[in-house]
């Protein structure tokens, strides 16, 4: 990567400004800059068309040398576009990090033209990947796969294991998500949405050959459905879950984890064991609850991950102007948070704008944002707003207000901030940011960039990346 030091370069260039509001700081280009399109590092293509939701982890993968990325195309829109081959399909991008070489390989042709339908990825000790995804709330059916040795462009045929009950449009016990973990133990889990809408899992003791339903994890509001976001500590799973979708309810937040076959809050105190069956009397709000929301405060978790002590760190959304509003009104001031486990209680603050909703209807719905797994103090957003004062961000190369991507850091354990463009005077929206984990002191940043019009079959969104190097 010879040019990312000059753009380094240029993007400090393009520093005019510092914003300060509640302790935070932000870069921000030149107004009237003529450089269209700013990265800060050499962008890659990794697939001309893609997307994804962020509830099935992990979606970008960095093993033995290779960044592996998952994604589903869109032609068209849902309905129109079915007739076309490449509807839907679920495709793995490879970019080689010694040869620079990217690739791509169709997984599933003419799959569903949803990003619900994107693939997890689990790298295993023998060299292979599994791969698990499922329709959008279609089907019971959950599809599998496993690369070829050290080949990621190379899959066996779906295998498929169906979970149990009933299946109904986005209802029902229905399946989609996935969340693929495995224990030093060398079990394999997958935590997934399932029998009552609610969160389940499956697991294998057979390295993915084989799965076995385990059981529901918890009951939401007997509504859509608890959302859930996970990540692991060896033999330990955290979560952060909501009582349902924000379209339904003034979400709250509240964390938990589950280890040795207890269901515990933040504290280690027990709620309950984990079902081994499709029935379970724990509730969302039998956890620890990290944000208590409102009409006026409804939330929504972006990511979580651990830090130096092992401890949770979350981030999310809030969407400020929902009250007493039908869908399609609400959405125009969203805001970022962020929360950390000190060890004996959650601290949280609001850290930057969001800006306004991706689409109407789906009025929570943010350009997301990730943790970076490696130092949990670094976030990257996605936001049509300054981050530090809401203001609209309007591109110079094209006077149009674009989602772009900042990089947030902090030195006091997430009270104050520092914000850095990693894209600027975009011509398109920058999109649902990936840091995958990665033992390099370079940061693998993955997002959709383009039209994102409806998360059921249209985008014009490319899959991209970059490779930062460490900061100063």
């Amino acid at each position: 990567m010879p040019n990312t030091n000059v753009q380094l370069m240029i993007a400090c260039l393009l520093v005019a400004q510092i914003d300060m509001l509640s302790g935070q700081e932000v870069r921000q280009p030149k107004r009237g800059s003529d450089t269209a399109d700013f990265v800060a590092g050499d962008l890659i293509t990794l697939n001309d068309n893609g997307a994804w939701s962020w509830f099935m982890d992990e979606r970008a993968v960095v093993d033995r040398d290779k960044l592996i990325v998952g994604s589903v195309r869109a032609v068209k829109d849902y309905n129109s576009g079915k007739g076309d081959p490449n509807w839907g399909n679920v495709e793995v991008a490879v970019h080689d990090l010694a040869s620079g070489e990217t690739r791509s390989v169709i997984l599933h042709k003419h799959f569903e033209q949803d990003d619900h339908d994107n693939p997890a990825f689990l790298a295993l000790p023998d060299g292979r990947y599994l791969c698990v995804y499922t329709k959008h709330g279609a089907e019971l059916s959950i599809y599998y796969r496993f690369s070829a040795p050290g080949n990621p462009l190379v899959w066996s045929k779906p295998l498929i294991f169906d979970s149990p009950g009933h299946a109904e449009h986005l209802g029902g016990d229905s399946v989609t998500y996935s969340n693929l973990f495995r224990f030093p133990s060398g079990r394999i889990f997958n935590f997934y949405r399932g029998v009552g809408h609610d969160p389940n899992y499956m697991f294998s003791d057979d390295g993915g050959k084989s799965w076995t339903h385990g059981g529901r994890v918890m009951k939401g509001r007997d509504g859509y459905s608890p959302y859930l976001k996970y990540t692991q500590d060896g033999d330990t799973i955290h979560f952060v879950a909501t009582e349902d979708h924000p379209r339904n309810y003034d979400n709250s937040l509240y964390h938990g984890f589950l280890r040795e076959g207890q269901l515990c809050k933040s504290d280690g105190s027990v709620v309950g064991k984990l079902s081994t069956d499709v029935e379970t009397s724990v509730r969302t709000w039998d956890f620890t609850r990290v944000f208590q929301g409102d009409p006026d405060n409804v939330a929504w978790m972006t990511d979580i991950e651990l830090d130096d002590e092992k401890r949770p760190v979350i981030l999310f959304s809030v969407q400020k102007d929902g009250r007493g509003l039908p869908p399609k009104q609400g959405g125009d001031d969203l805001r970022y948070h962020y929360a950390r486990w000190d060890g004996h209680a959650w601290q949280q603050r609001e850290i930057a704008y969001a800006g306004s909703r991706l689409y109407p209807f789906e009025d929570d719905y943010t350009g997301l944002a990730a943790i970076d797994p490696s130092d949990p103090t670094t976030v990257y957003i996605s936001t049509n707003a300054d981050p530090t004062n809401g203001s609209p961000l309007i591109s110079q190369a094209d006077q149009k207000r674009h989602h772009e991507i900042f990089c947030g850091r902090s030195n006091d354990g997430g009270q104050t901030w520092r914000w850095n463009p990693i894209t600027a005077n975009s011509t398109m929206d920058n999109l649902r940011p990936i840091v995958p984990k990665w033992h390099d002191d370079r940061t693998a940043l993955v997002w959709m960039r383009g039209r994102y019009i409806h998360n059921h079959g249209e985008w014009t969104t490319s899959v991209v990346a970059t490779f930062l190097p460490p900061p100063e």
